[in-house]
This record gives structure tokens, C-alpha cells and sequence, in this order.
């Protein structure tokens, strides 16, 4: 069975399709403006995370009234041995449910994942599996723009600094990326250091999203707590996929 996995986040869309051994053998993603030129492969079954609202739902069961088995995922309390500690478990973000169930596949015990795209999302796994909370924040761009809108003299340039500078700039434009980058490494830091002393091992950090690289770079830069940090590509496209198999 073929299954095509979609995750339609506040930006962009990704989706992946995994053939009848597991394997993701397509993957692409593309701006919500680009959504109506869009035709996505052939699949036995679908299966969609969707956290761009009711307008993205219209669009995309419209470009998938053909295929046979369409699923729209909800979070669960619980699932494929991870528990959701949220209030409600269902107000759970259905991209970062789906990501947790692919870190607590990948390692199986205390792990923080991270997802840096438009927002930051970092949340955190116990040794047994429960999700017991997480952080979010705004993305490095979103940062470095609202700061640029809600200031007169604070610029924004979007190809500024693709890499990480020094901490302490000497040009404003960097200043401003040092910032955003060190306050989201330095969240990440701090939720590295609270879950080793709930667990009592270092947590291995799981990072995925578009800016997953620069903010692997600035935490080598930032981080002293041990740990591990790997860079995962797919993770809640590898989630949906367990979800629909399972």
C-alpha cells in the first residue's frame, strides 16, 4: 500500500510518499500560494497534518476528492507509545503530535524535538514516552521582521547573515539575526537543561524544519549541557506515515 503524507503547515505544505516498504521515495514541498497548480501523486491512502485552518482544508479535500482513503489526523491521548500530557490532547498541534511519534520511534527515550519553521516549536519527551509540554515561539524570520515593523530604525533584510556571526555583532543587521538565533538556541538550551533534570540522562535534540541547519550551528556555538543533536528531515512526514500504518 502507497501512502501520501501531507503536512500543511502555516507557510508552506510538504508532503511525502512512502511505497510499500516504508520507504519516503518522493518528497517536495511549496508555498500556499502554489497550492492550486498542485497535483499530487498516486496513493493507495492519504494521510494530512493541517494547521493552516478551514480555508486550507477546503482546498486541499478538493484536490483530494479522487483518491480512495483520505484521513485528517486529530491528536490522540495517546498513541504508538507516546502519551499526550495535554490539557486537552486534541488542541495538540497535529504536526508536532506527529513528530513526537516519529522522535519516541527514533529513540525511545528522553528527547526534546524542535521545529523551526514560521514558528518554533520545542517539545519534550519523558524516558517513557509522555509528552509531558512544550515551548513556542516565533520563527527567526518572523522575529527579525516584527522587529523591523514595529520600529522605526530597525531594518530587515532577508538574506542577511545565512550564517551564524559572533554573539555580539558589530553591524545592526547581524545584531538583529543574533538575537532571534541565540533566543531560540537559548530556548532550546534551557529546555535541554530542565528535561535532563526531570529524566537524569542529556537529551538527544531532534531538530527539523527550514531553519533546523543554522540553529544546529548556533546551539554548538551556545549549548553547554551534553547531548546530541541531529538534524531530522521529514520527521512529521515520518510520523504521519507510522500513524496511518499503525
Amino acid at each position: 500500500m502507497t501512502i501520501l503524507t501531507i503536512d500543511a503547515g502555516n507557510t508552506r505544505i510538504k508532503w511525502g510518499l512512502f511505497d510499500d516498504a516504508g520507504i519516503l521515495t518522493e518528497h517536495s514541498a511549496f508555498p500556499h500560494n502554489d497550492l492550486a497548480n498542485m497535483h499530487f501523486p498516486n496513493a493507495d491512502r492519504v494521510i494530512i497534518s493541517n494547521v493552516a485552518g478551514d480555508v486550507m482544508a477546503i482546498q486541499l479535500a478538493k484536490l483530494l476528492e479522487d483518491f480512495p482513503l483520505v484521513q485528517w489526523l486529530t491528536s490522540k491521548q495517546s498513541a504508538l507509545g507516546v502519551t499526550n500530557s495535554y490539557t486537552t490532547p486534541n488542541k495538540l498541534g497535529t504536526d508536532r503530535w506527529a513528530a513526537l511519534i516519529a522522535a519516541w520511534h527514533l529513540e525511545k527515550t528522553a528527547c526534546l524535538v524542535a521545529n523551526a519553521g514560521t514558528a518554533v516549536t520545542i517539545d519534550a519527551l519523558d524516558t517513557k514516552g509522555t509528552f509531558i509540554g512544550g515551548m513556542i515561539l516565533p520563527g527567526l524570520e518572523l522575529m527579525r521582521r516584527n522587529l523591523h515593523t514595529a520600529t522605526a530604525q530597525l531594518p530587515f533584510d532577508p538574506i542577511t547573515a545565512t550564517q551564524p556571526k559572533a554573539i555580539f555583532a558589530t553591524e545592526t543587521e547581524h545584531a538583529i539575526f543574533s538575537g532571534a538565533l541565540h533566543a531560540v538556541c537559548g530556548a532550546i538550551n534551557q529546555a535541554a537543561i530542565a528535561l535532563q533534570d526531570m529524566s537524569g540522562i542529556a537529551p538527544a535534540i531532534l531538530l527539523s524544519g527550514g531553519n533546523a541547519q543554522l540553529i544546529s550551528q548556533g546551539l554548538t556555538s551556545v549549548s553547554h549541557v551534553t547531548k546530541r543533536v541531529v538534524i531530522v528531515d521529514n520527521l512529521v512526514l515520518e510520523g504521519l506515515f507510522l500513524l496511518a500504518t499503525n
